[in-house]
């Protein structure tokens, strides 16, 4: 069983490890994880002072261009390491592993996904490498729209359309809330030119969906915005096939013996699925 496993923001491969370390103890030994590095260099999360660098990410502004690099890096992995089971994404590394494979499922329909299931561990919101879809979300804005989008401020996002307010305010909000990870502010990432604002995939506006098993993982006391896009993020998951689990601490990969050992069989369980299905 080989596993692709892709960090979150600020971190590596070598610190998702340590974060895995009590997950892979009590994991099948015969389950290999493998450990992508994300492509650009950023400053460091909180907390990760002790573990040396460098500290990387999939994206550091998170428009199209950049998650179209971090999807092509995905992609010629997959290529020259694959083939793989299964991935194992945490916080934005989730959130672009999960991008990835509804890109696949979006541009070969006909063909089974590249892995037989997926974890997705604190996922921030999805975003898009397609500029059509960008275009879609904020091409046809009138200029006032477009000030009230660059604003951040929710009783101007609150006045947007009906086509566009929804995804802003998942944006807006998830921003916000990783401020203290990527350490920018709103105006970073909005005060541009619309073809490279960051764009959020939702799943009433993007029809792709992901026929395998997964698991969805969320904090306890992660902020509830972040709690929401593991929510949406799972509608684009077979209903048949996925379960949500909430961890008894706040955006981190589950570490205390009740989290690891209900996930551990979360996992075997879903693994199991995924075999049987191939038979």
């Amino acid at each position: 069983m080989k596993i692709l496993c892709l960090h979150g923001f600020g971190t590596n491969p070598g610190i998702m490890k340590r974060q895995m370390s009590a997950l892979i103890k009590h994991c099948d030994p015969r389950w290999q994880f493998d450990f992508l590095a994300g492509n650009v260099e950023c400053p460091g999360a909180p907390g990760v002072e002790a573990f040396p660098g460098p500290y990387l990410c999939w994206s550091l502004d998170y428009g199209p261009l950049s998650i179209r690099a971090a999807l092509d890096l995905i992609d010629e992995t997959f290529q020259s390491e694959g083939p793989f089971d299964g991935v194992f994404g945490f916080c934005q590394g989730a959130a672009i592993i999960a991008a990835y494979l509804l890109e696949q499922a979006d541009l070969y329909p006909g063909r089974p996904l590249p892995v037989r299931f997926g974890i997705f561990c604190c996922s921030t919101p999805i975003l898009t490498a397609d500029p059509d879809y960008i275009y879609n979300l904020y091409g046809t804005l009138s200029d006032e729209d477009i000030r009230r989008l660059r604003s951040g401020e929710a009783d101007q996002i609150a006045q947007l359309p009906d086509s566009v307010r929804p995804a802003a305010i998942v944006l807006v909000e998830g921003l916000a809330a990783m401020a203290p990870v990527h350490g920018d502010s709103l105006s970073y990432f909005l005060n541009r030119p619309f073809s490279e604002i960051p764009g959020v995939v939702l799943p009433d506006q993007y029809k792709p969906r992901l026929s395998i098993p997964t698991l969805h993982i969320y904090g306890k006391d992660d902020p509830v915005s972040l709690k929401e896009a593991c929510i949406f993020n799972a509608a684009f998951c077979d209903p048949r096939w996925r379960k949500l689990y909430r961890h008894s601490t706040i955006h981190n990969i589950p570490r205390s013996p009740t989290d690891v050992k209900e996930v551990v069989s979360l996992m075997e369980s879903m693994t199991s699925h995924s075999q049987r299905s191939r038979l």
